[in-house]
């Protein structure tokens, strides 16, 4: 039964909970597929998309009495960004359907469908070493809630909307936590560090919220590469 589907009864009903499952472990486990603006092709031609960049405005200036208004360029220049398709093929006994206790079909699908998310985090976050601004500590350094801070300062003096978020690998987080909750470090905010200390989860800090992924690569020497960013800013 490999590399082919039975439509008939039983294996039917076998390949439907598979991609019920799956799909529903992926919608639910593909974090940074909501941190990102996502673009639908369905009914764009070819494999690339074509997305608009819109220049920053100029200063607004008050008008003298009389005066006529000069027209401003603000055409769009455009990111080109190709498409891929990405798959996952499972092979299921006959043997191990039948005499299996477990639901085997959704616990394929689950295994399907997480790896898919794992892909799909994976290739966003390659894109973190694109970024055109490091505000980190640098390799081989501690990250710690002041480059968090940073790097929304740094975001904000270039005019970017609210709604910022932050992507950490583990091991970053790890830190940023550790000196929330004061333990080899200081925070003012004694709410958040008890809420870090309760919950083990980072949340919302100076505007920005906080995820932690493991699909953000750790170098031999313990570094990784975060991000802070906005939906506008990161696409998919």
């Amino acid at each position: 039964m490999a590399n082919e589907i039975d439509l008939g009864n039983t294996n039917g009903e076998i390949f439907e909970n598979i991609t019920q499952a799956a799909q529903f472990t992926f919608n639910e486990n593909a974090l940074l597929r909501n941190l990102v603006t996502v673009y639908n092709m369905q009914g764009t031609p070819g494999m690339t998309a074509s997305v608009p960049v819109y220049p920053k405005g100029s200063a607004v200036a008050a008008l003298a009495a009389g005066a006529d208004l000069s027209n401003e360029d603000v055409s769009a220049t455009a990111v080109d960004i190709a498409a891929a398709e990405f798959g996952k093929m499972a092979t299921i006994q006959d043997i191990v359907v039948e005499s299996s206790p477990l639901a085997v079909a959704q616990d394929t699908g689950r295994v399907l469908g997480d790896a898919l998310a794992q892909a799909m985090d994976e290739t966003i976050v390659d894109l973190f070493t694109s970024a055109s601004t490091e505000v980190g500590p640098g390799a081989g350094a501690e990250m710690t809630a002041d480059h968090l801070l940073k790097a929304a300062a740094t975001l904000r003096n270039n005019s970017v909307p609210q709604g910022m978020v932050a992507v950490l690998s583990p091991f970053q987080a790890y830190n940023v936590k550790k000196t929330l909750v004061n333990a080899g470090g200081s925070f003012s905010d004694s709410a958040m560090a008890e809420q870090v200390g309760r919950e083990y989860f980072i949340g919302r800090l100076f505007g920005i919220d906080c995820y932690e992924s493991a699909s953000i690569d750790v170098d031999g020497s313990d570094d990784a590469i975060g991000a802070v960013s906005t939906q506008q800013l990161l696409v998919w």
